[in-house]
């Protein structure tokens, strides 16, 4: 399974906090340097070999029945590029922007025949309407405004029946129980904002509000979403046996779908 970037981040070192609907993490601010300093700490060889051969991951059954084989496709936010590259791979005409400079300036390097390029995803320079898809994984919630400028800038730059689709942190059921009994910290203490973890109900509604009509919706990463915070599962893999229940919560698809660390969600620009 590819590794996406946003598929499953990173979340060590990060300290969670409930409020209201969202579950909020703080660890590091999100900028353009941060994102070049996890980039360039990834190995990038299978990544990229998994790539050129067309490999999705997570997104191997949702991409393809919704993304528009004709026309232009964007990955706002798309780090190391991996996901661009598997599906130019499969025929679709798709182009990565991303503001971690350093990032891309290597992507471009490595491959030039591919359309990737330094950008701000909330401010394209391409004209209204200008693209058929829209992808966004993991990136609309890393701003402690909320999501709303991503969202306006994405439904500006997709045609009348565009399709979106933008993944974010999933405030799971595990993390709802958490914070309902009290066992997340009332404040971050010195950390600096990092991300949110929406609801889907608050999620679709903030689509809707865009002007997005929101079509679907998928969970993925439930192992990550279930061990993240179920931290003595940790430990209990350590376990004589403890390897059978590590795999059967890797391919628990119940619990995957209950529990899973991001969501994906498919929306529609209406005509």
């Amino acid at each position: 399974m590819v590794n996406t970037k946003t598929a499953i981040p990173n979340t060590s070192g990060v300290k969670k906090v409930a409020i209201k609907k969202r579950l909020v993490f703080y660890r590091e601010q999100a900028d353009s340097q941060f994102w070049d300093s996890i980039w360039e700490s990834q190995e990038t060889e299978r990544l990229y070999q998994e790539a050129m051969a067309g490999a999705l991951g997570y997104f191997e059954d949702i991409f393809p029945r919704y993304l528009p084989k004709q026309g232009q496709i964007v990955e706002a936010g798309c780090g190391l590029g991996q996901l661009v590259i598997a599906l130019r791979q499969r025929g679709y005409a798709v182009e990565g922007v991303d503001y971690a400079k350093e990032t891309i300036t290597e992507l471009k390097k490595r491959f030039p025949e591919i359309p990737f390029r330094i950008g701000d995803v909330t401010d394209f320079d391409v004209a209204d309407g200008y693209y058929t898809g829209y992808i966004s994984i993991g990136v609309v919630e890393h701003a402690l405004y909320g999501p709303d400028a991503f969202l306006r800038e994405a439904y500006r730059v997709l045609k009348p029946g565009g399709v979106a689709l933008i993944s974010v942190p999933y405030f799971n059921s595990i993390r709802r129980l958490k914070a309902l009994f009290g066992q997340y910290p009332s404040r971050p203490g010195d950390l600096p904002f990092y991300q949110y973890a929406f609801t889907k109900s608050e999620f679709s509604g903030i689509l809707s509000k865009s002007g997005f009509e929101v079509i679907d919706a998928q969970q993925y990463g439930g192992f990550k979403g279930i061990t993240d915070e179920l931290s003595f599962l940790q430990r209990v893999f350590t376990w004589p046996q403890g390897w059978r229940l590590r795999k059967w919560l890797m391919n628990s698809v119940a619990l995957g779908k209950l529990n899973g660390h991001m969501i994906m969600f498919v929306a529609v620009k209406n005509p």
